[in-house]
């Protein structure tokens, strides 16, 4: 690939990488492609040994779709993938209504589906693209130390054997999730809390009534549960909430909450296999600042909320293919370090808001409360079977849920 001149630091000496990412999940990876592309060149660091084999995220919404378009990879994501024209509600074990998601999006953009692609396969995909650019990830790789110059950053790795090295760079970008080292040897808040619930996610081989091939969303009296097509015969994911009694259960496993998952259904589920089961905890949180001088925080590391609408890895590619084109021009002198500051202007923004009405919609959705029990399954099912009858609404919920409809003019 073309190669940028590396700016000068100090005394004539030359930079050790335009841009020092810590993180190769998602955020980073794209990150990385983007920078690449436009002939920077990114150094990429991970604390882990490898990619994830076994990850939550698992929505890829049309926005998303696009930037792989640009980036040459949609049709491999689309390969791996499996298309959801339509989200399907069910209540009190009865089909209420479908979210068309089709024909909503269909004017839009040339993706009108949500793609259920796995956060691993998505990390493939980036990886193997990256790789065209001659960049790869260096894992088993720690950020421990950071300091600021005017001109220029250097960062204090340790790598796998315990020895320590320093590198210079012109920025440090901090897709490092939750736990992010950039952003806390920055010193930058990161206030929220926990939901009390504990969720579970589960890759099943099963029957039951589910409208096949699409998203169905089942609200029981006692919470709910998310079930996505995946590729293969009879294939899917399950996410839900753990139940109250089980919750400090440190040997749980999916036999447990199959109670659960039955619920209110009128037609039995049939497990065959479960291949994963995996519970977490979900936090809602927001940096209290995306930049801090040549450094920022990207997808995780500035911003985590509730699963509702999978926004999180969206909204965290996005962040990313917003800085690089910024990083690009200013490493190259083409414009002024202010124009990095509309990374933070923008992107912040749209966190926030992603926070309050998934927090809403999450704290409706998860209540344990008798009368949220009766909101969900009787007025919540209703009100959206009928709203999605109406094209408006479909397609204001399309432009949404798909971030198509993000911009940044007056916010």
């Amino acid at each position: 690939m073309a190669r940028s001149p590396c700016r000068p630091k100090h005394r004539g000496e030359l930079l050790d990488t335009d841009v020092l990412i810590v993180g190769a999940g998602p955020t980073g990876l794209m990150l990385a492609n983007q920078l690449a592309r436009r002939g920077l060149r990114p150094r990429i660091i991970d604390r882990h040994a490898g990619p994830a084999r076994e990850t939550r995220a698992l929505g890829v919404h049309a926005r998303t779709l696009e930037i792989y378009s640009h980036l040459g990879v949609v049709d491999r994501a689309l390969d791996l993938g499996k298309k959801g024209t339509g989200a399907n509600v069910w209540a009190r074990g009865k089909h209420t209504g479908r979210i068309p998601l089709g024909s909503a999006g269909a004017k839009i953009t040339p993706y009108p589906f949500i793609l259920v692609l796995g956060q691993d396969d998505n990390e493939k995909i980036l990886a193997e693209r990256l790789r065209d650019w001659d960049v790869a990830v260096e894992w088993n790789t720690e950020l421990i130390g950071l300091d600021q110059h005017a001109d220029h950053a250097s960062a204090t790795l340790k790598t796998a054997d315990g020895s320590l090295r320093t590198i210079d760079a012109a920025w440090v970008a901090g897709c490092d999730g939750a736990h992010s080292a950039v952003r806390e040897l920055n010193a930058i808040g990161f206030p929220g809390a926990p939901y009390e619930h504990v969720f579970y996610v589960a890759d099943v081989e099963m029957t039951g009534s589910m409208v096949p091939d699409e998203v169905n969303i089942y609200l029981w009296r006692a919470g709910f549960h998310l079930f996505f097509a995946m590729r293969g015969t009879d294939h899917w994911r399950i996410v839900g909430i753990v139940p109250e009694a089980l919750r400090d259960r440190e040997d749980l496993g999916f036999d447990d909450v199959v109670p659960s998952i039955q619920g209110e259904s009128r037609t039995p589920f049939a497990f065959r296999t479960c291949t994963w089961f995996s519970t977490y905890r979900i936090h809602h949180r927001s940096a209290e600042r995306f930049r801090d001088r040549r450094c920022f925080v990207l997808g995780d590391a500035a911003h985590i909320h509730s699963p509702v609408g999978a926004q999180g890895m969206n909204t965290g590619l996005q962040d990313a293919y917003n800085l690089a084109w910024k990083l690009a021009l200013v490493v190259a002198g083409k414009a002024p370090d202010s124009l990095l500051d509309t990374y933070a202007e923008e992107r912040m923004p749209v966190a926030q808001r992603l926070l309050d009405t998934t927090d809403r919609a999450f704290r409706l959705v998860v209540s344990d409360s008798w009368a949220a029990g009766i909101l969900r399954t009787h007025v919540l099912a209703r009100v959206a079977a009928l709203a999605m009858g109406n094209e408006r609404i479909q397609r204001f919920a399309f432009l949404t849920v798909s971030q198509t409809g993000i911009h940044y003019r007056g916010q």
